[in-house]
């Protein structure tokens, strides 16, 4: 254990943990400018004895190691401190089980071995910043990010579902392990890849995003691999492929499902071994790109009818990330619907400011097949065609049936007449016992609840019903 820490220091402390010495000091030359109090052991249980009586504010473990592996030694720090920091050292053959720790919350962040400085030092002090990078866990409520619209790298959104989801972005930040995200089609998936990019330590690297169902076999694979001139009918020149092109930086396959088996095995040794060979020629070179998959069809069907090679799949999930359809996003429909009005109306340089109250109701209630996609074209169709200062539900009406085949007109819910305020006044029902009265908020919980349980739990259609927004009802509902 290294001797010159200060416990009565007010820096946070590092703990390194790796059975090789050699490792555990080019650990320390890489970090020497840390602002930290580095720790260092090579048993894990000497580590997790000093973890009894003193907390590390952030662990950085070897995985292979005698008497105890990297993530078990991490799940016990967790269970002792579970507001620390874990961060695990493995080399690429250790996806299945680091992934599974990384899923269960144990491994926060991954870095390959053999590591780069640079990403090292990266990750590291966004671990130590503790500002963006924290797990919220039971014994950790005081770090609960707070609710609210905002728009994360062009993502717009209000519902907690998404704050994870940008929680979850932030965190795989600090790791060059694959991620795999899925969702419907038109739901966002290149956005959220290109988020993962921006917030990561290779962003100033190149971000090269390929639909996999866009190419025939043969052309997909030269456009992966690159090749050499004459390597096959019509290769006149040599051409560099993507793997090579994303440099450092990160590699967006869409679509991957669609791949060809024999493409899948080619793939699969590119992401164990980190190298490849453009075609028509033995040469080696290295892979450094991040691997971002995406697919909008069932990866585990694929994968349970022989569609999909498993191997392949566990090497490419090693990070998960799921988006929601956005029927299921609660508020975020009309955040989403406005923002595609202002963009759309400042291009086209119409004056529309709004929605009509049952522009909204209609938006709320149609269950949006084709997801974000489907509602952006259908508002630029819409400013397009129309004119004046508010979006009407007769145009959202037009735009959906000229756009969806069999649709059905949404009706909007009619107005309610107004109470006779006269008759409220000098003739109101006689209150025979006080306990027939209810407290305000008593009143306000039974009728927004009477609304969500009326619209089968979506809440921007409850919330339209009830002509206030649907983060008004997020926001009740907290206060319950």
């Amino acid at each position: 254990m290294d001797n010159n820490d200060n416990n009565t220091s007010s820096l946070p402390t590092l703990l390194l943990v790796d059975d090789d010495g050699n490792i555990l000091e080019a650990l320390k030359r890489a970090l020497h400018n840390i602002d930290a109090n580095i720790i260092d052991f090579q048993s894990p249980i000497a580590a997790l004895e000093y973890c009894q009586t003193n907390q590390p504010d952030v662990v950085i473990s070897d995985q292979h190691m005698p008497d105890m592996n990297g993530c078990e030694l991490l799940e016990k720090i967790k269970r002792r401190w579970p507001k620390s920091q874990r961060i695990i050292l493995s080399a690429y053959q250790d996806f299945d089980l680091v992934s599974a720790a990384f899923s269960s919350g144990v491994v926060e962040k991954f870095i390959c071995k053999p590591w780069v400085n640079k990403e090292l030092k990266f990750v590291v002090d966004k671990a130590l910043s503790r500002k963006v990078n924290v797990i919220v866990t039971p014994n950790d409520e005081d770090n609960i990010p707070l609710t609210g619209l905002i728009n994360f790298h062009g993502i717009i959104a209000e519902d907690e579902a998404m704050h994870e989801l940008f929680d979850s972005i932030r965190h795989a930040s600090s790791t060059n392990a694959p991620i795999f995200i899925t969702g419907e089609t038109g739901t966002g998936k290149e956005l959220v890849a290109k988020a993962c990019h921006a917030e990561s330590y290779h962003k100033d690297q190149p971000f090269i995003a390929v639909n996999c169902a866009n190419f025939t076999e043969n052309l997909i694979e030269s456009q992966l691999f690159g090749h050499t001139k004459g390597a096959f009918t019509g290769a006149i020149s040599n051409q560099e492929g993507l793997f090579s092109a994303a440099k450092q930086g990160s590699l967006f396959l869409d679509e991957i499902t669609t791949l060809s088996k024999p493409l899948q095995a080619k793939l699969l040794r590119v992401v164990q071994e980190r190298e490849f060979s453009p075609l028509g020629t033995n040469t080696v070179l290295k892979f450094h790109a991040q691997i971002i998959s995406a697919s909008s069809n069932s990866i585990s069907n694929a994968v349970i009818e022989g569609e999909f090679r498993e191997d392949l799949y566990y090497r490419l999930n090693v990070i998960a990330m799921a988006l929601p359809p956005l029927k299921d996003r609660g508020g975020d429909l009309v955040h989403i619907a406005s923002f595609f009005l202002k963009k759309y109306n400042k291009i086209a340089s119409k004056h529309f400011k709004k929605f009509s109250r049952n522009a909204i109701q209609i938006i709320c209630a149609y269950d949006w097949p084709g997801n974000i996609r489907q509602l952006e074209n259908v508002i630029h169709g819409m400013v397009i065609l129309n004119s004046g200062e508010q979006i009407t539900s007769e145009m959202i009406i037009k735009s959906l049936s000229n756009t969806v085949k069999n649709y059905t007109a949404i009706q909007p819910v009619p107005p309610q007449p107004a109470a006779d305020k006269t008759n409220y006044h000098h003739n109101p029902e006689p209150i025979k016992d006080n306990t027939a009265i209810q407290p305000l908020w008593q009143v306000e919980k039974d009728a927004i609840e009477a609304a969500i349980s009326y619209c089968q739990g979506n809440i921007p259609k409850a919330a339209a019903m009830l002509e206030v927004s649907p983060s008004t009802i997020y926001r009740k509902k907290l206060d319950w």
